[in-house]
């Protein structure tokens, strides 16, 4: 399998002998051409000066067929032709039997003008005739023929040398062609995936976008590890969390049943002293339990991309606010009462388009979250509104403040900012994070104003595009 993968140095190694073989077969072919010209164009001259000395010759004496046989020019074909076109003498031929030269281009030529020159090719080799024609005195026309080799013949002729110089350029292009491919592969070899970026100043220009998005495909991939670390060690701290807070109920409720059971607790009184401590223990679970599986189906319609929420959690429609802030107000207004706190309503017109069960929730958390950890004599305030289009929920107090290094971590499953009294408060440490995944899964933006003993403020703000009143009437 390996075999048949290509590889990048062999195939740069290739086309780079590929290359030199060609221009080695390029410039063989185009010297040839360029010397065929150069041998054409001294012996056109050459022939031109003989058959001035031969044109000479015969205008001197007066039978032309003597000095013609006299004659000999070495690779040099002398014709003579009459007036009339035919062929009077030739050198290689019986002028008998030669059809008549008067439609040659050199001949009429030359009886026009008193000289023509022509080259025709001859044979499949590329070799070219050339010829040049003179007119005499007595009107007859002496023309002289030359054989010249084509590039064929040339490059034929030449095959020998030829062959030893593409034997020695086919030797300097293989050690070329594995230097060249080594160099070129080189940067490519030298690329550090764990450090790409590393490499960037050696590395050729068109391996910049590769190289960076390794990477940010590095960093991404960190980014994945550390959220997976970060959920493996919120899930293990979730699960001690959930354990320790399920134990605390059940021990208390099996501690005061077994007395109960046992006979231990013989006065009335007692026994509903510690039945209504077994109600209270039971409450306090059932209320853990609720808002547990509230928080696992947040976590599976953001899985989802809630695509299933409908079902998980509700459907969407309509909430008016003030109205939920009214129900919240009226479940909170005896547990204010009895924690001496002031809880007071300032709701404006405002609707979101969300699930109403969440929505509820979010609200009574951010509520019942205020008067726990208020001050004695201490105020919550319930608002609802617009600001700047977009609807909006907020919960203020006069409580105990939250630090500016506490005021992300607050949000996170079973933190709480005042530890030392939290079990004295009650609650199951999951309102808040119940009230973050709430406004996530409706778009929304949570802001928390806060100073130490001073109180707080949270904002919950939803997204613009939720209808507004009027859209309802």
């Amino acid at each position: 399998m390996n075999a048949a993968r290509r590889s990048l140095s062999r195939r740069v190694f290739a086309t780079v002998l590929a290359v030199a073989m060609m221009v080695v077969g390029v410039f063989s072919v185009a010297g040839a051409a360029y010397m065929q010209g150069q041998l054409v164009s001294l012996a056109h001259d050459e022939l031109v000066n003989q058959s001035d000395v031969v044109a000479a010759a015969l205008n001197s004496m007066p039978d032309d067929k003597i000095i013609l046989r006299n004659m000999s020019l070495r690779s040099t074909r002398i014709t003579l032709i009459g007036t009339d076109g035919s062929v009077l003498y030739d050198t290689e031929a019986d002028a008998e039997d030669m059809p008549n030269h008067g439609d040659r281009p050199e001949v009429r030529q030359a009886f026009e003008d008193g000289r023509g020159s022509s080259e025709r090719s001859s044979s499949t080799l590329g070799e070219v005739m050339l010829y040049e024609a003179v007119r005499l005195e007595n009107g007859t026309v002496v023309r002289l023929a030359q054989e010249q080799d084509g590039i064929l013949s040339i490059l034929l002729n030449m095959l020998p040398p030829l062959a030893a110089l593409a034997a020695l350029s086919a030797i300097a292009s293989l050690l070329a062609a594995r230097t060249q491919s080594r160099t070129i592969i080189a940067p490519l070899l030298d690329v550090d995936l764990d450090h790409p970026i590393r490499n960037a100043e050696n590395a050729y220009t068109e391996m910049i976008p590769m190289l960076e998005r390794i990477e940010s495909q590095r960093q991404e991939l960190k980014r994945q590890v550390r959220v997976l670390a970060d959920n493996d060690r919120m899930r293990r701290e979730f699960t001690a969390n959930i354990t320790h807070e399920l134990k605390t109920p059940l021990t208390a409720i099996s501690g005061y049943a077994e007395l109960i059971s046992s006979g231990m607790v013989a006065d009335e009184e007692d026994k509903r002293d510690f039945a209504h401590r077994i109600y209270n223990e039971a409450g306090r679970l059932t209320a853990l339990v609720n808002d547990i599986l509230t928080l696992s189906n947040l976590d599976e319609a953001e899985r989802d991309d809630g695509q299933s929420a409908d079902g998980v959690l509700g459907t969407r429609e309509p909430v008016d606010l003030p109205r939920t802030l009214d129900t919240v107000y009226h479940r909170l207004e005896t547990v204010a009462d009895v924690a001496g706190i002031e809880l007071a309503l300032r709701p404006k017109p405002a609707i979101v388009f969300g699930v109403p069960r969440l929505i509820d929730e979010l609200v009574y958390n951010l509520a019942s979250n205020a008067i726990r950890y208020n001050k004695p004599a201490g105020s919550v305030t319930m608002s609802c509104g617009v600001e700047d289009g977009a609807p909006f929920i907020r919960v203020e107090d006069t409580g105990i403040g939250i630090a500016p290094e506490e005021q992300e971590k607050v949000f996170e499953r079973f933190y709480r900012v005042d530890k030392s009294r939290s079990k004295a408060r009650g609650g199951t440490g999951l309102g808040l994070a119940i009230v973050k995944h709430a406004a996530m899964f409706h778009d929304a933006e949570i802001k928390v104003d806060s100073a130490l003993g001073e109180g707080t403020a949270i904002t919950v703000t939803f997204p613009k595009d939720n209808p507004q009143i009027d859209d309802l009437i």
